[in-house]
């Protein structure tokens, strides 16, 4: 205690804590994890490998208020940027029950669908309707299910040294389509967020679904419990980078 001040410590009143909005993002009560038959859980039908959007029905994995119950996925939206969405959310930046707006979002090219899409074991890895949010599932997104497309589709420019020193050789020739009159290429990019059948992943691999629920949840700090208390959801978006295709031509 400095010369002169009389204050004492222990009798001096508590500091309350300040209650910030960051404070109240929640409620006090913490949903760890799910069952398949308790009480409000009622996942929106997801058939993998159905021969259309509509049969196939949308990926929901969401925590949001609305959509809680009706999650047919376990993990989270956005692969790696979900951690960035949540210091977003944590530091008032972004509200945590924030909604994109769709509003000019549809891709830029018609791609699909091919037989692959409505084969379960062909693929296992992606969403092969991640980009069509909007033109098939708008009747839940009007419902107030919170659904997040997994695929961008959009036109880009690229500038490689490699595509300018072909056409300085000659190997390359600007067509005005492809290659434009400043060497840079014309492509169709696309953006994809990992997106796992469990049960197809699992057989690519030669081991038990189980086997695959139980390593990840260990492997991840038993991130998702969910992998473990929730076998009917066959559907795993994990936290990890997604993959971008170039196309050339038409798609």
């Amino acid at each position: 205690m400095a010369q002169g001040d009389t204050t004492d410590a222990s009798t001096s009143p508590p500091i309350e804590p300040v209650d910030t909005p960051q404070q109240r993002l929640y409620n006090s009560r913490v949903v760890l994890t799910t069952y398949p038959s308790q009480l409000g859980i009622e996942p929106i039908p997801l058939h993998w490998g159905a021969p259309t959007a509509s049969a196939r029905g949308p990926v929901v994995v969401s925590r949001s208020q609305d959509t809680f119950g009706k999650r047919n996925a376990i993990g989270a939206g956005g692969g790696s940027y979900c951690i960035y969405r949540a210091l977003a959310v944590a530091i008032g930046a972004l509200a945590p029950n924030h909604r994109p707006d769709f509003t000019m979002t549809e891709p830029t090219h018609q791609i699909g669908p091919f037989p692959a899409w409505s084969d379960p074991e062909k693929i296992v890895s992606m969403d092969p309707w991640g980009h069509a949010t909007v033109e098939h599932y708008s009747e839940f997104l009007d419902q107030g299910v919170d659904i997040r497309p997994t695929i961008a589709i959009t036109k880009a420019h690229m500038k490689l040294a490699e595509i300018d020193d072909a056409i300085q050789r000659g190997f390359l020739r600007r067509d005005g389509e492809i290659v434009t009159e400043g060497g840079e290429l014309k492509v169709v990019k696309v953006a994809s967020e990992p997106v796992w059948y469990l049960p197809g992943v699992a057989q690519r691999f030669g081991i038990e679904e189980s086997t695959l629920r139980r390593a990840l949840f260990e492997d991840t700090g038993g991130m998702y419990p969910e992998l473990i208390t929730r076998p009917d959801l066959k559907v795993f978006l994990p936290p990890i980078g997604g993959l971008t295709v170039y196309i050339f031509g038409d798609p």
